[in-house]
């Protein structure tokens, strides 16, 4: 869609603002009432709602009356010219309402907000029950398709000299290809801190910028968005307290058993989670590091915004790698999740993808995991059971009283029995039937109603390209490099 001329006209002669052309077009209808006579003309005046309306770009009424006579007097165009589309302009986004109803519509967490119309916003993305919710700068720019990529081309010079205001702020922002279908849109999303590093044309007609195939808006790119943007956030707004406290985590390991208030830090949930999820890392390692036996472990996280963060805090990636000296040709670790049939059907599609993302992550690893379907074992503690010998509690997902963590260590017969009592009976329910990664990771798909085949495929475009591009992690407690691993082993499961 282009914009109209009324709109670029006013871009181009600095009246943007409604006070300000209000002088402007004011000194217009007093000179052209003393040159007509009509004295009419030099008390006209413009609301702002009408004002509003008129510089959206997509309005494309006719003004009537003396304000049609100012304005063209003023601008040297008939009312019809400047409230048609501009000759030679191309639209930034093509078609700006379809993007804002198809991303509010498709996913319920997220909302785009086009002032006036136009090809730069704000994208809010809130969390649902864990998260905290944020938002973005967002710029829409049309692109046509081509083998692997989406080609931005052909922008106006006004276009293109939107486009280098947009990236040029050091702020998160997305560029958003827009792919105009007959009736619908195809989206393409990439990371502006990327694209910043990208050289611009001085030409508008040269190829300005492309953005990948496989970032195409999806159920998959939209959860790695929509959890690393609000993870990032929560995290850069805690950047000084979490610096200034991290003596704590030595503090409480030095005791047997801790559960701190999260009334002792003012953090958000992201800097409460890496926090909790930082100490029982270092805490499980350190009353595992005589263990010679192979440890079982149970896990607590039941939903996508939970499982995201063994995709993206950096610790996580660590913590799995310092636990392959379990692993061997007689040895597997087994990790244990409870996957109640209810919160599968609570879940959106795009949470989905992030816990089977996050279970394919620990499969790439060598762990061969289970899902308990059994809500009563909802609130099983998070556990390292070495058998018969030691159980080693690291809770900080969901934990009772507003702890950060809850984490201690026990040999007392009697506990270790009833862990292990749960362990086996997992092992008897597991919903996970399969001899290898790839058979048990495509029963999962199926238990958690997704399309196996469209997964692996979409997985394997990602991770050939890695996700950086798509949204880049900015504070130093994240990376996508336990995301791409994952992204990576799945993708190599697409004919399974």
């Amino acid at each position: 869609m282009r914009r109209t001329l009324f709109s670029l006209l006013l871009k181009e002669r600095d009246l943007l603002r409604w006070e300000v052309f209000c002088v402007r077009f004011a000194a217009a209808g007093r000179e052209l009432a003393s040159e007509t006579g009509n004295r009419r003309l030099a008390t006209t005046s413009v609301g702002r709602t009408t004002f509003d309306r008129w510089s959206s770009g997509t309005w494309f009424g006719r003004p009537r009356g003396e304000a049609a006579q100012i304005l063209q007097h003023m601008f040297g165009h008939t009312a019809a010219e400047l409230f048609s589309p501009a000759p030679g302009a191309s639209g930034s986004s093509g078609a700006p309402e379809l993007v804002v109803a198809r991303i509010g519509s498709r996913w319920p967490t997220s909302s785009l907000l086009l002032p006036a119309g136009g090809p730069t916003g704000i994208w809010d993305i809130a969390g649902r029950r864990r998260l905290d919710g944020t938002s973005a700068a967002v710029h829409l720019l049309p692109v046509t398709k081509r083998g692997e990529s989406a080609h931005v081309r052909d922008l106006s010079q006004d276009g293109l000299h939107d486009l280098q205001q947009f990236l040029r702020p050091a702020r998160r922002g997305f560029l958003v290809g827009v792919e105009e279908g007959h009736h619908d849109v195809n989206l393409y999303v990439r990371d502006s801190t990327t694209a910043r590093r990208t050289p611009l044309p001085d030409s508008p007609a040269a190829e300005v910028i492309s953005i990948p195939s496989a970032y195409l808006l999806d159920d998959l790119t939209y959860g790695i968005l929509w959890a690393l943007t609000q993870l990032d956030d929560g995290l850069l707004a805690d950047d000084q307290a979490l610096d200034a406290e991290l003596h704590l985590l030595d503090t409480y390991l030095s005791l047997p058993r801790s559960a701190p208030s999260q009334l002792l830090l003012d953090l958000t949930t992201a800097g409460s989670s890496w926090m909790g999820s930082a100490f029982c890392a270092r805490h499980v390692e350190q009353e595992l590091a005589d263990a010679a036996e192979v440890p079982v472990f149970w896990t607590r996280e039941q939903s996508g915004e939970e499982a995201a963060c063994w995709l993206f805090f950096k610790h996580k990636l660590d913590y799995l790698r310092s636990l392959e000296r379990f692993h061997g040709p007689a040895a597997q670790t087994v990790r244990v999740f409870c996957l109640p049939e209810a919160e599968v059907a609570r879940a959106e599609c795009y949470e989905k993808v992030l816990m089977l993302l996050a279970i394919a992550l620990m499969e790439r690893f060598g762990i061969r995991v289970r899902v308990v379907p059994k809500p009563e074992y909802s609130e099983v503690d998070g556990v390292a059971l070495v058998p018969g010998r030691r159980a080693v509690i690291a809770n900080w997902v969901r934990v009772p009283g507003g702890a950060l963590w809850a984490a201690g260590s026990t040999s007392s017969r009697g506990e270790l029995r009833t862990y292990a009592r749960v362990f086996d009976d997992a092992q008897s329910t597991d919903v996970l039937v399969g001899e290898d990664s790839a058979s048990r990771l495509r029963v999962l798909a199926g238990y958690l109603g997704l399309d196996w085949q469209w997964l692996t495929a979409r997985c394997h475009e990602l991770g050939e390209y890695g996700a950086a591009g798509l949204v880049r992690p900015r504070s130093r407690l994240l990376s996508v490099e336990a995301l791409d691993e994952a992204l990576l082993f799945l993708g190599k499961l697409t004919c399974a």
